[in-house]
């Protein structure tokens, strides 16, 4: 997987639309500071995910938008883009099979901001996820930034700890840790809150079956209740029927003396209702005039209106006559006084014209004569050049041969002074390699040796006591939960049990029933409950026996008299001998002598009973002489039952805190083991250090000392072949010098030819010449461009004066076309002003017959409602009378309606109570009373009332409530088995997690101890664990350059720490190799040696990782495989640009 390019657009300092591609294995970014280099490691965090607004050096993550320059204006959105090849295959999951990944961020003004992965809109998480276990993210160890060197050496153990778990793989396992952590808790919330509820449900359910039993007997008193309502109600119903056949009879009669008066009446209607369609014709003709007439008077108000405008029309046309002849007659002296003007700038015109001519040609001439005068100046300043060149060739050459005298003289004294430095230096190598003995070093390296080989031995041993001892204390903490999670089911069965058990006691003797024993002397034993005791196999035959008897208490003797207020049950015990087939045979303790177990025989099966005998099996079939009975319970449901499983229960539970106790007293040994083993592992340890400190002291001071004897032999070498070589130096500069002096006497032989008092009097003549005539040419410029310009201005007045007037004679014949058009007569305009006239004295007329009609129609109206009223009035009487027979049979109506409402009423709760009517008269006794039947039902709901608040849903939801409990019971063992796989899975990615960080840890650390040396040339490093707990533990790191011996990192200089976090760094990529690596800056605290150091790590690495650095130094931009620049030419804004390594170089000098 590799990143292939970047798109910034809006992003800091790149307003425009920027790519940066990323062609090969290493990348440089230069340019000089300031120009937004570092932007481009800021998109790459920005887009993995960073949220702090701060570590994009910012306040706000709309920071990151370009607000503006001097020369733009600010965006209002930005947006990054990478673009990777995953050709590999690095990426799993969905994308695994895409050959190319694009992630996307953009952020608006308003603070919005969205992702997007292969242009599809996603979340961040999404983006986070798809890199988890890559070694990417806004803040891993592939991204180092400016000043992240000393945080990353500096940091505490904690934060270290997150670059190795990245590097490990882990941060995906704690996800999934933390995600199974928030289910395993809502598991237990819901486990919770569903014991609370089978609680409540198990409270509520025995009321529920109490109140089932009374409703059931409400039932029972419902049905007698709902016959006795039901015949009464049909008694009811034979009543109204009689009552109602009379008053139908009586209807019948009204209604004939009804219909004899409402001819009479509609023979009246008859006559006014002819007389009211006449008056209606007549209303109709009239409103027909009516609206004639209204139409009439709208036509002679138009008519009006347009005679009017008519006559304004003409009046208008007067004026408008009038007006054009004015404006003709000023067109005309206007006309006058353009021609006038135009003929006197004819006559300027023809004036200018000669005098032009001529100034045009002494301008030619005095141009003519000043470029023979400037031809001739151009000539000996060409010729006077010339001369001084040759001067100061001479004098340059006299200059250099003295310079190269002297520099002769001075490389003849530096060479004398080399080769009396080297025949003492030599001297010195000689003496230093007599002094150098290394027999004693490699003794006692050997003896280092085997002690660290000791030193080793015992770390390993003590680490796989410790692996031991972590082990057996995960199998105790395995047990200690499996036993708690066992007490915990064993506390809820034995509240469950309780609470069945107390749900079945009864409640305490009264305090009067107590004192009235007391009084008598009579102390009872204690509850049959209590004192019973029965064969597993035998329990449910002998509940189904007592189960009346459960709450009772035993007395030794039983009172003469017992108080009937009192309500309590007393029960004594037999003296006779217990049978051995009798059911008390099966009972042990004081019970097996009650008589009511003695006289039941225990069989098999009904077969091998005796016959007359009561009997009873172990499977609670019972013979007994009120009849024979089955047990309507099973045997784990019977109390007895109950009381064993209780008791069983209670003593598991001590068994499991025996056990637990057991637990905790070997956890805590083994703990103290386990604090032994790790005080002796870190004595070992630190022995161990110490021993391979002082080993690798002796064997670098070893290793110095060999390449200190090889460098002396070497320099030695170098020196005697130098000193050969400044000898044979020394003889060529011998000769170079005689050389010099011989053409330094030579140029002081020659003379300089020419008199330079003559070069400047020819200098003076030229000018002169030169000035005259360019000031001839100017005077004669100025005249031409005076005329030219009197010349072109008349011109243009001339022209000017044409156009005015060829346009006024143009006006002039528009307003004679119109005048000549306005002259005519407009006898169509009077012809319509006539015409309009008469048709107005039409409409008047007109309009004054139709009124004399309309007159004529209201009078006949008027006379025909008059008669109308009339007719109306002897009506009356007729109608009063109907009106009077009309309410007598509505009277009786509404009684039999009445009746009839009573009837359905009757009918309606008939149907409501789904009786119909013909079956209950059908069973309707002949001797049935209306007043009987309502005592009865009185009666009955008495009965009813005495019951009580009756909850007649109570049977439906206990059985309802049942199947619940049964549901939520199910639920329980299942959110159990899920709590308990949820906890496994735990245990597994723990057990995961510590393999995965150990062996990482342990690669780093072996990869940091290879590496420091090798940046350094010595020295030691190495990471250390703060806890022994792999989950929690944090990481610190220490290093020692060579020849150091400090007590923290932090006593290293700037530079040691760069190198010691770049060691670390690499180690981890040498493990788990991110796609890509980005440092900015990170070689400016080293110095050269460092660097190259710096640079050939790096360029071992790019085998396997591709580097994007920015970087200021040459050595670094040398090695880079492609360069990019960045430049800031426009300010505030930031463009990217090609370069080669020398521009690049002046770039970086030019910051």
């Amino acid at each position: 997987m590799r990143l292939k390019h970047i798109k910034l657009v809006g992003f800091k300092s790149f307003v425009d639309p920027t790519k940066v591609p990323f062609p090969h294995q290493m990348t440089c970014v230069v340019g000089p500071n300031g120009c937004g280099k570092s932007n481009v490691i800021d998109a790459v965090r920005w887009v993995l995910g960073e949220s702090s607004a701060k570590n994009l050096r910012g306040d706000a993550m709309t920071d990151v938008i370009f607000n503006g320059s001097n020369a733009r204006k600010p965006v209002s959105q930005a947006s990054v883009e990478l673009v990777f090849d995953n050709t590999s295959g690095r990426i799993q999951g969905e994308y695994a099979n895409y050959a190319e990944i694009s992630v996307k961020r953009l952020v608006t003004r308003d603070g919005r901001s969205d992702y997007f992965l292969n242009g599809s809109k996603c979340r961040r998480r999404d983006i986070t996820d798809l890199f988890l276990g890559t070694g990417l993210g806004p803040r891993s160890y592939a991204i180092i930034e400016q000043g992240m060197i000393s945080r990353l050496i500096e940091s505490k153990p904690q934060e270290l700890r997150v670059f190795l778990e990245e590097a490990a793989g882990i941060s995906k396992y704690k996800e999934r840790r933390r995600e199974t952590e928030n289910r395993m808790q809502h598991t237990r919330d819901n486990l919770d809150r569903l014991n609370d509820v089978r609680d409540e449900l198990g409270s509520q359910l025995d009321k529920l079956q109490r109140q089932a039993a009374a409703a059931r007997r409400y039932k029972d008193l419902k049905a007698q209740e709902r016959k006795y309502k039901a015949e009464l109600q049909a008694l009811r119903w034979l009543a109204q029927e009689q009552q109602a056949e009379s008053i139908r009879a009586k209807i019948r009669e009204q209604e004939t003396e009804l219909e004899r008066w409402l001819a009479e009446q509609r023979g009246s209607e008859r006559g006014t209702t002819e007389l009211r369609e006449q008056a209606e014709e007549s209303k109709q003709k009239l409103d027909a005039v009516q609206q004639q007439y209204y139409q009439l008077g709208n036509d002679v108000t138009r008519t009006e209106h347009q005679l009017q405008t008519q006559r304004q029309q003409l009046q208008q046309r007067e004026q408008r006559r009038a007006q054009l002849q004015a404006e003709l007659s000023q067109l005309q002296q206007t006309l006058a006084d353009d021609q006038l003007q135009r003929e006197e700038l004819e006559a300027t015109v023809i004036e200018l014209q000669p005098q032009h001519e001529a100034a045009e040609q002494t301008v030619a001439a005095a141009s003519e004569r000043f470029e023979q005068d400037e031809s001739a100046w151009l000539k000996w300043q060409d010729d006077y050049q010339q001369h001084l060149d040759a001067l100061q060739r001479r004098r340059e050459q006299q200059q250099q041969l003295q310079l190269q005298q002297q520099r002769l003289e001075h490389q003849q004294q530096r060479l004398s002074d080399e080769l009396t430095r080297a025949k003492t230096a030599i001297d010195e190598l000689q003496r230093e390699q007599q002094q150098l003995d290394s027999s004693d070093l490699q003794t006692q390296i050997a003896k280092l040796t085997e002690h660290a080989e000791l030193q080793q031995q015992r770390v390993l041993q003590a680490q796989s006591q410790q692996q031991q001892l972590h082990a057996e204390l995960e199998q105790l903490f395995v047990e200690r939960d499996e036993q708690k999670s066992t007490q915990q089911q064993l506390l809820g069965r034995q509240s469950s049990l309780e609470h069945l058990l107390k749900a079945a006691q009864a409640q305490d003797w009264p305090a009067a029933v107590q004192q009235w024993l007391q009084q008598h002397n009579i102390k009872p034993l204690g509850q049959v409950r209590d004192l019973l005791q029965a064969d597993t196999d035998w329990q449910l035959a002998v509940e189904q026996v007592i189960a009346p008897w459960l709450d009772a208490w035993v007395v030794e003797k039983l009172p003469a008299q017992w108080p009937q207020q009192l309500g309590a049950r007393l029960i004594t015990l037999s003296t006779r001998n217990v049978a051995a087939t009798s059911l008390a045979s099966k009972v042990t303790g004081p019970l097996a002598r009650w008589a009511l177990l003695q006289g039941i025989t225990c069989v098999d099966n009904a077969d091998s009973a005796t016959p007359n005998d009561a009997w009873i099996t172990a499977q609670g079939q019972w013979l007994h002489r009120g009849g024979f009975q089955v047990a309507n319970f099973t045997a784990a449901d019977s109390q007895l039952a109950q009381q064993q499983e209780l008791a069983d229960v209670l003593a598991s539970q001590q068994q499991a805190e025996q056990r637990l106790a057991t637990i905790e007293q070997q956890r805590q040994q083994l703990q103290q083991q386990l604090e032994e083993v790790q005080h002796q592992h870190s004595q070992t340890q630190d022995n161990l250090r110490e021993v391979q400190a002082q080993l690798a002291s002796r064997q670098e001071k070893l290793k110095w000392q060999q390449q200190q004897a090889q460098a002396l032999g070497l320099k030695q070498q170098q020196l005697s072949e130098q000193c050969e070589q400044w000898q044979q130096e020394q003889e060529t500069l011998a000769l170079t010098q005689q050389e010099v002096e011989q053409q330094l006497l030579q140029l002081s032989e020659q003379q300089p030819t020419g008199d330079d008092d003559s070069w400047q009097a020819k200098r003076s003549e030229l000018q002169l010449a030169r000035q005259q005539s360019r000031d001839a040419l100017t005077t004669a410029q100025q005249q031409l461009q005076q005329l030219t310009m009197q010349l072109q201005q008349a011109q243009t007045q001339l022209q000017h004066h044409q156009t005015l007037i060829s346009r006024v004679a143009q006006q002039q014949q528009q307003l004679h076309e119109q005048l000549q058009q306005l002259n005519e007569p407009d006898v169509e305009g009077q012809e319509q002003l006539e015409l309009l006239a008469m048709q107005l004295e039409e409409l008047l007329q007109t309009r004054e017959q139709v009124d004399e009609e309309r007159r004529t129609w209201a009078n006949t109206l008027s006379e025909q409602e008059a008669k109308i009223r009339e007719i109306s009035q002897g009506a009356q009487g007729v109608h009063g009378q109907v009106e009077k027979v009309r309410a007598q049979l509505q009277s009786s109506q509404m009684e039999l309606a009445a009746l009839q409402e009573r009837t359905r009423n009757v009918l309606a709760v008939l149907q409501e109570m789904n009786q119909p009517l013909k079956p209950v008269l059908e069973q309707l006794p002949e001797t049935a009373d209306e007043k009987a039947w309502q005592t009865e039902l009185e009666r009955l709901q008495n009965a009813i009332q005495r019951l009580g608040a009756i909850n007649l849903a109570a049977i439906e939801e206990a059985e309802t409530l049942a199947e619940r409990k049964q549901y939520l019971d199910q639920q329980n063992d299942d959110l159990s088995a899920a709590l308990e796989t949820l906890e496994t899975a735990i245990r597994k990615i723990d057990k995961e997690t510590r393999h995965r960080f150990r062996t990482t840890y342990d690669a780093v650390n072996s990869g940091l101890q290879e590496l420091f040396p090798k940046v350094f040339g010595g020295g030691s490093a190495y990471l250390e664990l703060t806890d022994d707990d792999l989950l929690e533990t944090g990481v610190s790191i220490m290093a020692r350059p060579p020849g150091k011996k400090n007590s923290t990192i932090h006593l290293l200089s700037g530079g040691e720490k760069a190198l010691t976090a770049l060691s670390l760094v690499f180690a981890i990529f040498r493990l788990n190799p991110a796609p890509f690596c980005l440092l900015d800056e990170v070689d400016a605290p080293l110095d050269d040696a460092n660097v190259g150091r710096f640079c050939r790590l790096v360029e071992e690495m790019s085998a396997s990782v591709q580097f994007i650095y920015i970087s200021h130094n040459k050595v670094a931009m040398e090695m880079a495989s492609h360069l990019a620049g960045v430049t800031m030419q426009e300010a505030g804004v930031s463009r990217l640009v090609a370069v080669d390594i020398d521009e690049a170089v002046a770039l970086t000098e030019a910051s």
